[in-house]
């Protein structure tokens, strides 16, 4: 992997209280993956489950195979948009999943609310962006 650093300047809000970086550095990276939006979805294209946390759970494990199908892992994201359903009753949900999960270095991340899905169930759709 290129050289990987995090950045939140002085004068802006801290992030990590979020579970997010302001900036993600990456120098001389070897590849760029990027992943379509998973999320508690099975082989069948079926909704996993219907609660908010297990949801959220099934679609960072959904992540985790998809990198490494791709030789990364959940270290490897620099970048990250979560759509929900609900942001205002779901935020804080992805957000604690997301730190237990990338506990160091955060990406960078947006979450945006009202989201539609494709299947109905679905609460939470992923997408990230990994640098190796």
């Amino acid at each position: 992997m290129g050289f990987r650093s995090t950045i939140n300047p002085e004068g802006m809000w801290d992030p990590e209280k979020r579970s997010y970086s302001h900036i993600v550095k990456i120098e001389n990276p070897s590849a760029i993956i990027f992943l379509a939006g998973m999320a508690a979805v099975n082989e069948k294209m079926e909704v996993s489950c219907t609660d908010i946390e297990d949801q959220v759970v099934d679609t960072f494990r959904n992540i985790e195979a998809q990198l490494a199908a791709a030789g990364a892992t959940l270290e490897d994201i620099a970048d990250m948009t979560v759509y929900m359903k609900d942001i205002k009753a779901h935020g804080d949900v992805v957000r604690r999943v997301r730190r237990e999960l990338i506990p160091t270095a955060p990406p960078t991340s947006t979450m945006v609310g009202g989201a539609d899905f494709t299947l109905d169930g679905l609460l939470v759709e992923i997408d990230v962006i990994a640098v190796t």
